[in-house]
């Protein structure tokens, strides 16, 4: 519990900073406003999602990505190669209804935020000009134990070497991963990016939806691999028994031949199940990108290797 002096100090410290942002007007343009009330209202309807910020609109160095995705049928902005992988594995996560990515929060209520908390709001440094902030991605998903009900998640993205001191060694980094204790290992760093996390998480808590920090970690190199191997197959029509009467037979290949190459193991299918090879191959793609098949996403999927099951 804060002893009164302390208390009376950060109640000093709030107004403070109340007035530094009174002082240096730290406040949208009108331009701003009038870009962001555009984005309001042109996604007023959800279906005709467009992100706030284009590859266009980014001057920073870095690999961008723009593109066409079939599955939402509109254009993805993604700023990073990170965010790339990231947008994938959402999109295929069961139950996915849309991924919006470069999702814009409204820019009073994260200023109001940002004094009430203390933290430096995202602003030109120079004309102390306020940005609207946004959360990488904002995602819709029918509720799993309630087909009915749709849940919103926020997620933000991040290198895991641009917000955390990496140890030498590595394997504490792994073993944070496992969620273990690091004790004292794993060190934030750069301050200005953790306020702009703790700015969101408050924005997103008030709404009661979940956000999440992510980095590249949580969309590993080998998962977007197999995706990018799988998605030609993504809206292929067959009966829920065909594909059930796949996976059994499937399995029981594997077991068999674990060792043999993918190719080996989709004509066996074939074989067995009365199908054409690229039929075979088709509907392992089908249940790879649709998690049916428990596949293990340690190594990138090649006919010419055995792929891992988790059997």
């Amino acid at each position: 519990m804060y002893t009164y002096t302390v208390f009376v100090a950060i109640c000093i410290n709030r107004v403070f900073t109340r007035r530094v942002y009174m002082k240096f007007k730290v406040l949208p343009s009108l331009k701003t406003v009038k870009k962001f009330n555009l984005w309001k209202s042109d996604i007023a309807d959800l279906e005709n999602y467009r992100p706030y910020i284009t590859v266009r609109q980014v001057n920073k160095v870095g690999r961008r990505h723009w593109h066409f995705c079939k599955k939402q049928k509109r254009e993805v902005h993604l700023l990073s190669d990170g965010e790339l992988r990231k947008y994938h594995k959402l999109l295929w996560k069961p139950g996915t209804i849309r991924v919006m990515e470069q999702y814009a929060l409204d820019l009073d209520e994260t200023l109001d935020i940002a004094v009430a908390g203390n933290l430096i709001h995202a602003r030109n440094w120079e004309t102390s000009e306020a940005y609207v902030m946004t959360t990488d991605f904002v995602t819709q998903c029918l509720d799993p134990n309630n087909p009915t009900q749709v849940i919103t998640e926020a997620y933000s993205f991040k290198y895991f070497d641009q917000i955390f001191e990496l140890d030498s060694s590595g394997e504490e980094i792994a073993r944070w991963l496992r969620g273990e204790e690091l004790k004292g290992v794993k060190k934030r760093k750069n301050i200005r990016t953790w306020q702009k996390f703790a700015i969101e998480r408050e924005y997103w808590r008030r709404r009661g939806v979940k956000y999440n920090e992510v980095t590249e970690k949580d969309a590993t190199k080998e998962e977007y691999w197999n995706i990018k191997f799988c998605e030609p197959a993504w809206n292929i029509v067959t009966e829920k028994s065909a594909l059930a009467e796949y996976l059994t037979v499937f399995s029981s290949v594997w077991s068999a031949y674990f060792n043999k190459p993918l190719s080996f193991l989709l004509s066996e299918v074939a074989k067995l199940l009365n199908l054409t090879e690229s039929f075979s191959l088709s509907l392992f793609q089908h249940t790879v990108l649709h998690h049916m098949m428990p596949l293990k996403h340690s190594s990138c999927i090649q006919l010419n290797r055995p792929v891992e099951l988790m059997l």
